[in-house]
């Protein structure tokens, strides 16, 4: 559809936002684009400063084996998940697109089709994990035990991440129409509730249904807040039936069939680790793996946040200047300088992990766990290495190449058959040493075949690659190498505190 055919019915055309001159898309990204991130960054790092007394707390009043039944839950819901994940994209997507162009009526119809079909799916999944408790108690190997508990938690958390993903929605409109900011602030008052909860809730003893009843609280205040937010921050918002359309439907599907299948490869290589360990080790090496990957993946949240806002903003300029020659030059410009934001900003955190593991997580955790301090170590690398692909897979994503995406979760299951088998071959028995060495490695290989064929794709030279992204990236490990003697000494000579 042209910029110039405008399909908005009387009552949802607002002639106060008439359609931009095409030469203001680019400066109106950048000014949202710098807004979000500022806002998104400030939040995460709050919440990765408060989160980061989370763990050490709760193992102080759980076992570890409790602990790595809480990582379980949420392996599960990651994968139920992925049965809305491809509806979420395309609602990011297409509003930014439909948003660029003025064009209400089909948002509108995009989103009620897209709700009249999650919200029966995500009820059916309920009812089919409720039913399958049995075997899914079997299959995790959760002792008698803690199965009144861990029925409680899981169905729990089950059911409140399924109203999330079909209600979520809302939360995917505002951040296609740039809002992520105002997303932020929703999202910061639900994790400020649930952290203060789970101290009140665990120190009490309440134990891991204590962090259940937190989360519940958490998903409560994110999805009840961002549906009222949504009809006043959007006027041009009207859901109903009869605004499902066919069209809306071949969208929904043609696109979100595509990201549904990616969506599924990334959460499977997001916790291979913790699937793999739970049936064929038992939930202490589950727990084990989430404490090791807990730091970086708390590192990766300050980085993600430029990934989070590149899909809108890639739609919004592939819509707002389709056809124009400074579309190509503005979406290569958008992936070389978040590529190097992301690169240095998780340098900061990933360095340090790196290169003390020791005394992070002797301050941290205040107690030993066995393989833990090499697990840290591998997995700061390998998310500093995976995050290089964030850039890609949004933008691409976001100008409509979704297939590209396949060039990291192929090979990366490729090399998982090849490097998880001879973590087993070299140690003689399943580890979580060996499992947590071997799919990094998988994931670091991965990393190259796809970011080659991302700068292909965008026009980045490899030489421009180096010096522009990759060179920025070590300098936080000479600074993280300056602090290794002093830190070590230090924490060897003085108390936890």
């Amino acid at each position: 559809m042209s910029d110039s055919v405008l399909t908005t019915s009387p009552e949802e055309y607002d002639p106060a936002i008439a359609v931009a001159p095409r030469e203001d898309h680019a400066a109106n990204v950048k000014q949202s684009l710098a807004r979000n991130v500022a806002v998104d960054a400030v939040s995460r790092i709050a919440y990765m400063l408060l989160r980061f007394f989370v763990p050490p707390f709760v193992l102080a009043h759980v076992t570890l084996e409790a602990y790595g039944l809480w990582s379980t839950a949420f392996i599960l819901v990651s994968y139920i998940g992925v049965s809305t994940l491809g509806i979420s994209n395309v609602y990011v997507k297409y509003v930014a697109e439909y948003s660029a162009r003025r064009q209400y009526k089909e948002a509108n119809s995009l989103i009620s089709t897209g709700l009249a079909i999650s919200l029966p799916v995500c009820t059916l999944l309920f009812v089919i994990i409720w039913l399958g408790w049995p075997l899914l108690a079997r299959w995790f190997q959760i002792r008698p035990a803690l199965q009144g508990d861990a029925k409680e938690v899981i169905l729990s958390v089950v059911a409140l991440f399924l109203v999330s993903m079909s209600l979520g929605a809302f939360r995917d409109m505002l951040a296609g129409v740039q809002k992520i900011a105002l997303i932020q602030y929703l999202w910061t008052v639900g994790w400020l509730a649930e952290t203060a909860l789970i101290f009140i809730l665990v120190g009490s003893g309440r134990g891991i249904r204590g962090m259940s009843e937190a989360y519940v609280v958490r998903t409560i205040i994110e999805v009840g807040l961002s549906i009222p937010v949504a009809f006043k921050v959007l006027p041009w918002l009207r859901l109903s039936l009869r605004r499902c359309s066919r069209h809306a439907f071949h969208i929904l599907v043609k696109f979100g069939s595509v990201v549904q299948l990616q969506s599924l490869l990334a959460i499977f290589l997001d916790s291979v680790e913790r699937a793999i360990a739970a049936p064929l080790i038992g939930l202490a090496a589950t727990g084990l793996l989430d404490i090791s990957q807990k730091l970086p993946t708390m590192a990766a949240a300050v980085p993600t946040t430029f990934a989070s806002a590149f899909l809108p903003a890639a739609s919004y300029l592939h819509g707002g200047l389709e056809g124009a020659p400074e579309q190509r030059e503005s979406i290569r410009k958008l992936y070389i300088k978040g590529a190097r934001y992301m690169n240095v900003s998780a340098g900061y955190v990933c360095a340090f992990l790196a290169l003390l593991p020791g005394p992070l997580f002797q301050v941290w955790m205040g107690k030993h766990f066995d393989g833990a301090i090499y697990l840290l170590i591998v997995f700061a690398v390998a998310t500093q290495v995976h995050l290089l692909t964030g850039p890609g897979t949004s933008i691409l994503r976001g100008i409509g190449r979704t297939n590209e995406e396949f060039y990291y979760g192929v090979p990366n299951i490729l090399f998982l058959c090849l490097t998880v088998p001879l973590s087993y071959l070299v140690l003689g028995r399943w580890t979580a040493v060996g499992i947590g060495t071997a799919v990094p490695l998988a994931t670091l290989l991965a990393s190259l075949v796809f970011t080659r064929r991302a700068n292909r794709l965008l026009g980045v030279s490899l030489a421009e690659y180096l010096r522009r992204v990759i060179g920025p990236g070590f300098i936080p490990y000479l600074l993280a190498a300056l602090f290794t003697v002093p830190v070590v000494y230090a924490c060897n000579h003085s108390s936890r505190w």
